[in-house]
């Protein structure tokens, strides 16, 4: 039965969540607490109504909420709500606010205040000491560098407003997460309907070259010799991966994905350059940069001094980043789908001699294949992922964190279908294995591999994942390249003290996983099925299992045991019990 209006109107909070099922949607990765009543009321009143409300995802943990919702927006492109608990719950969301940032994806995260009303009268007033110790002054302040907006619903007068208000600034490009807040007492008033048109209010259109670029970019890749394209994440929309494949038929250029977010350009393709930041930079006459963030590494390489750069993204000046200080002969903020369209469009055929020329180069610079695993000693992260490719099929999702492994991952995978390949964009490691439950709420015929490494593994709060992949039915193979540490400090440290002391005494601090059993924790949250390989001989029986496993509805894991990080133990040593206590002996006696 449907809720009729009273004279008494429903609260903000239901307000917000009628409007947020109109919008399209689908879900709210919460986690509740003391200032959300007027939230769970509302879903209660609505569900016992049989009115229609996103479907409410219950997460353990903060960093679960905010990546599942970045899963499901790199596949949808689509906003979805994440609601955490006041100023905790946004310190919870840790780094999966830096990800949604860098990654630029579209998330409406909606936390309580702390009530301030001490009115017993008043509905949703002070009723609980910690109401007064969660009443921070600057709590906007904690997530604010990294939201395109921030705001505080003060009037429930306004709440629909609010709400497309938000919704319109993280769906236009740049894409990225917005911050609402609103005190306990605020979300639990009553709320006049104020009806308004969603599609009056909706995001920015895609923009476009303007006539000159298009003429000048057509100008510069038809003249030149040795024409590269550079991106990390053109792919977001999936049909881009079709236009750069026409772009290189028209031109014969070669295209490198550095740190790809998304299946940007098929990786057998033989205008595929590989995935190596630096590679061909100073080689190229002429460099297109296509949604991207860093192209190289000055200190390591730049342009030649006779070649010039065009820039092309959705986000092409990056004010969230500090020092950024990339140099382009033109710098344009378009829609790369858009863009390529018009340059597809533009001037004449390229001279068919100096198409070749240009493939030639190609074929000459494209990066040699992998060799052959060895035939003994720890497993090989290439060999791994050699094996994990052999199981993807078109319904195939692949989501990777493996900092230390990257490039082999990318260059042995190649992944060649669009829409088939996620990584997170930024560096708030612990995103994999709840992204992969987003991405398979967004895709639930999909079968969704989540490529991570053991620290990355570690910080997405396994107990929290596993347990929200099971309980909503979102099963993932996870395959965890463990090497038993984070290697990842080990290579800084190498790349600044090369002949150091840390090198010399293989020193690191890092080996915070060795001796433990990480594949069982999901186990024991989630009911996974948890298989440790160590011998080669065993890896691909224990992946299809897995797979099996995920096809019958329950989670996976697959911890392959690599060459450890460093040999450094942590610690202190265990001592069984019984053995005589050296305490208070004097080793120089």
């Amino acid at each position: 039965m449907a809720l009729k209006e009273s004279a008494v109107h429903p609260s903000a909070a239901e307000r917000l969540i009628r409007l947020a099922s109109r919008l399209g949607i689908e879900y709210i990765f919460a986690n509740l607490g003391s200032d959300h009543p007027a939230f769970i009321e509302a879903l209660a009143r609505l569900r016992e109504a049989g009115e229609p409300a996103p479907r409410v995802i219950v997460c353990p943990h903060e960093m679960t909420a905010l990546s599942a919702a970045h899963g499901h927006a790199m596949l949808t492109r689509r906003a979805q709500l994440v609601l955490v608990h006041v100023d905790v719950g946004t310190q919870n969301l840790g780094g999966s606010v830096h990800n949604a940032c860098r990654g630029r994806v579209p998330v409406i995260v909606v936390a309580g205040l702390s009530p301030v009303s001490e009115d017993a009268a008043r509905t949703g007033s002070r009723t609980e000491y910690i109401h007064y110790i969660q009443d921070t002054t600057r709590q906007h302040d904690l997530v604010a560098p990294f939201m395109k907006w921030l705001y505080e619903l003060r009037d429930p007068a306004t709440t629909e407003a609010t709400l497309l208000r938000a919704h319109q600034l993280a769906a236009s490009e740049p894409q990225g997460p917005v911050y609402l807040t609103g005190a306990r007492e605020v979300w639990d008033a009553a709320a006049p309907a104020a009806a308004p048109d969603p599609g009056l209010r909706g995001p920015v259109g895609k923009a476009a070259l303007a006539p000159e670029a298009v003429e000048n970019l057509h100008a510069l890749l038809a003249g030149a010799r040795r024409p590269l394209l550079i991106t990390t994440y053109a792919g977001r929309d999936p049909a881009t991966a079709g236009k750069l494949v026409a772009l290189c038929d028209k031109y014969g250029l070669g295209v490198v994905e550095v740190g790809p977010q998304y299946m940007n350009f098929p990786g057998d393709h033989a205008c595929h350059l590989g995935y190596r930041r630096d590679w061909l930079v100073d080689e190229a006459d002429a460099i297109v940069l296509l949604d991207v963030d860093v192209p190289w590494l000055p200190r390591n390489t730049g342009p030649a001094p006779d070649a010039r750069v065009i820039h092309i993204d959705a986000d092409p000046v990056k004010p969230t980043l500090g020092a950024w200080h990339f140099e382009a002969h033109e710098r344009h903020l378009a829609d790369s789908g858009v863009a390529l369209d018009q340059l597809l469009r533009a001037g004449l055929p390229v001279d068919a001699a100096l198409k070749q020329e240009r493939l030639a180069w190609i074929r000459t610079r494209s990066p040699a294949a992998a060799g052959a695993a060895p035939a003994s000693g720890p497993l090989t992260a290439q060999e791994v992922t050699l094996a994990v490719k052999e199981l993807l099929h078109e319904r195939s999702i692949v989501l990777c964190e493996e900092p230390s492994n990257a490039y082999a991952i990318a260059s042995t995978l190649r992944m060649n279908r669009p829409g088939s390949f996620y990584a997170s964009g930024g560096s708030g490691l612990g995103w994999c294995i709840n992204a992969a439950v987003g991405a398979k709420l967004a895709a639930p015929d999909a079968e969704v591999i989540a490529l991570v490494g053991d620290g990355c593994y570690v910080f997405g709060v396994p107990a929290s994942a596993y347990w929200v992949a099971r309980t909503y039915g979102a099963p993932m193979l996870t395959v965890i390249y463990n090497n038993s540490g984070w290697r990842s400090p080990k290579v800084s440290t190498e790349l600044v003290h090369p002949a150091g002391a840390a090198h010399a005494g293989d020193a690191y601090w890092v080996a915070a996983s060795a001796g433990s059993r990480l594949a069982d924790l999901a186990a024991a949250a989630g009911d996974a099925l948890a298989i440790r390989v160590e011998d080669r001989r065993e890896l691909r029986a224990a992946l299809a299992q897995g797979l099996a496993s995920v096809r019958a509805g329950r989670p996976a894991v697959i911890e392959a045991m690599l060459a450890p990080a460093t040999s450094q133990a942590l610690g202190t040593p265990h001592i069984p019990t019984g053995t005589p206590s050296l305490r208070g002996s004097d080793p120089a006696a």
